[in-house]
C-alpha cells in the first residue's frame, strides 16, 4: 500500500464493490473549494491502486500551472500530472497508477454537470478498470465509480473520522 490508511473514507455504489480513500486526499480536495464571485474551480487526478473490482485511492495532484481554470470549468492540461502517475507507478513496483479525476464546483452541494459526465465518458473509454470520480463543494463532496461506460454515485459506508471534514458530508 501506498501509505497509511488509518482513518478512509469507505464508499461503495453497489453495496459490492468498495472503494477507500485516505484521509490526506479528502482534505487536499476540500482544501481546494473556493467560495465567491471570483471562485474557480481546481482539479487533478486520483493515485492508487485497483484490487479486483475495489479501489484505494491514497493520493491526487493538485491544479498546476498551465491547467485551465475558471468558475465553471476545470481542463486538465499540464503534463505534470501524467508525470506525476508515472512516478508513483515506477516507485510502487507497478501497483499504484491512476484511477481516476477529482474537480471542484463553487456550490455547497455539487454534482455532475453534462459536461463532467461527457468527460467521464470519453475518459472510461480508455480504461478497463474501475474509475473514481470525486467533485468538491463547499459544504459536501459528490462521489461516483465508473464501471462499463457508467458512472455511478456512491454512499459512505463508514469515514473512520470523527465526522470533520466537508467531504463527509452528504454522498
Amino acid at each position: 500500500m501506498s501509505g497509511m490508511l488509518d482513518r478512509p473514507l469507505i464508499l461503495t455504489p453497489d453495496g459490492l464493490r468498495l472503494v477507500a480513500v485516505h484521509q490526506k486526499v479528502v482534505e487536499t480536495i476540500e482544501g481546494w473549494v473556493e467560495r465567491g464571485s471570483r471562485s474557480r474551480e481546481a482539479g487533478g487526478i486520483l493515485i492508487g491502486s485497483h484490487r479486483g473490482d475495489h479501489v484505494e485511492v491514497t493520493d491526487c495532484t493538485v491544479p498546476m500551472r498551465r491547467d485551465a481554470r475558471t468558475r465553471t470549468l476545470f481542463d486538465r492540461v499540464d503534463g505534470g500530472h501524467q508525470d506525476a502517475a508515472i512516478r508513483a507507478w515506477r516507485s510502487s513496483g507497478g501497483t499504484d497508477t491512476y484511477v481516476g479525476e477529482w474537480h471542484t464546483h463553487p456550490e455547497a452541494h455539487p454534482s455532475p454537470s453534462l459536461l463532467d459526465r461527457w468527460t467521464w465518458g470519453r475518459i472510461m473509454r480508455r480504461s478497463r478498470e474501475p474509475l473514481v470520480f470525486a467533485i468538491g463543494g463547499w459544504d459536501s463532496c459528490w462521489w461516483g465509480l465508473g464501471v462499463d461506460a457508467r458512472v455511478r454515485a456512491m454512499r459512505m459506508l463508514s469515514s473512520g473520522s470523527d465526522g470533520a471534514g466537508r467531504c463527509l458530508g452528504a454522498i
